[in-house]
């Protein structure tokens, strides 16, 4: 049995049993630093979904409210309560040492990249309220990294589930490369928008 076969035999009991309130858990505490499944929950879930055991749409609903409101609870707690995690080392000094390093090198652009670094998603936005990042760029941040992640662990595999242990065999060999990737396609989209609402704007 593979890595990818043994997770979702071990995952899709869960789901079978809880159902999306087990997705909707598992996503929403990463937000605020408590490790979870999350991820790997939505992946199994949307193969679920691709079988017709599960609903797509619900689980694309569900997962993209659990995982914005977590993470704007983890920002929150962050943000009012930061100086407590940091004296009492909840939050490790090395931790926090690279969560800094990552928001001034990458600011809410930052939001999206980590959203698929493990180790590093689970205390981000935690770290961009110690950080006290200004609440609309933290907001403008997480939706954009909510929706891109839903679209590639939500809608991705249950249209590319015959070929999903490959994908993700690539993706956890070539994980930077593949982020640079997708993070720079993202970047000329967003421009292209904004320069196309500013031409509108101007009238031209």
């Amino acid at each position: 049995m593979t890595s990818f076969e043994h997770i979702i035999a071990e995952l899709t009991p869960l789901l079978q049993q809880y159902g999306y309130w087990i997705l909707a858990i598992a996503i929403a505490v990463e937000g605020i630093g408590i490790p979870a499944p999350g991820q790997s929950l939505l992946v199994v879930a949307s193969l679920l979904a691709a079988s017709g055991k599960m609903s797509l749409s619900s689980i694309l609903l569900v997962a993209g409210l659990s995982g914005f409101i977590g993470n704007c609870c983890g920002f929150w707690i962050g943000r009012k309560f930061g100086h407590v995690l940091v004296n009492k080392q909840w939050i490790k000094p090395r931790t926090l040492g690279k969560l800094h390093a990552f928001i001034e090198r990458y600011g809410t652009f930052g939001l999206l990249i980590s959203r698929f670094i493990e180790g590093i998603k689970q205390f981000m936005a935690l770290g961009c309220g110690i950080a006290q990042m200004p609440v609309k760029h933290f907001l403008i941040g997480n939706l954009l990294a909510i929706s891109v992640w839903l679209m590639v662990f939500g809608v991705a595999p249950a249209y590319l589930h015959d070929e999903m242990e490959h994908i993700l065999a690539f993706y956890h060999h070539y994980q930077a490369l593949c982020w640079a990737v997708v993070s720079a396609v993202v970047v000329v989209l967003l421009a292209l928008i904004l320069r196309s609402l500013k031409k509108r704007r101007l009238g031209l």
